[in-house]
C-alpha cells in the first residue's frame, strides 16, 4: 500500500468546468480548498483523476442536510462518472473506510481521501496498491 499526501501552502482561485454558471468559489471556502489538494495531490503523484476508484471527504460534524462534498470534487477532478464518493465524518472513520474498500473482493485501486474543513491546511491522501 502507497500513501501520498499533499499539504497545500496557498490555495490560489478554482476554475470548474460545468454547463451551469456556478459562483466562483473563494479561496476560504471548503469545497474551493478540497479541490485544490485533491488536485495537487494527484498530480505529485501522476496519478490521473479517472483512475480514482473512490473518492472520500471528511466532514468535521454531522450534514443536515448532506452536501455530498465528495461527489463534487469528483466533478471538479473529472473523475469518472463510476466514483465511489463518500462524505465521512472524522479522519479515523475516513481511513477505516478507505481499508474496508480495498478488500480482495473489491476492485478498487485507487482511494483518494481529503480533508479541507475547519481552520487547518487542507489536505488530501492518496492510497495506492
Amino acid at each position: 500500500m502507497t500513501v501520498h499526501d499533499a499539504y497545500p501552502a496557498q490555495t490560489p482561485a478554482i476554475s470548474l468546468t460545468s454547463d451551469v454558471a456556478d459562483p466562483p468559489l473563494l479561496p476560504s471556502e471548503p469545497l474551493h480548498r478540497a479541490i485544490y489538494a485533491a488536485r495537487r495531490t494527484l498530480r505529485d503523484a501522476a496519478v490521473d483523476p479517472a483512475e480514482l476508484d473512490a473518492i472520500i471527504y471528511v466532514v468535521q460534524r454531522r450534514q443536515v442536510p448532506p452536501r455530498w462534498q465528495s461527489a463534487r470534487v469528483a466533478y471538479a477532478l473529472g473523475a469518472r462518472e463510476d466514483v465511489a464518493a463518500f462524505d465521512v465524518p472524522g479522519a479515523r472513520a475516513a481511513r477505516s473506510m478507505a481499508t474496508a474498500l480495498r478488500t480482495p473482493e473489491e476492485p478498487i485501486h485507487q482511494v483518494l481521501i481529503i480533508e479541507a474543513e475547519g481552520t487547518g491546511r487542507p489536505s488530501a491522501s492518496l492510497i495506492s496498491g
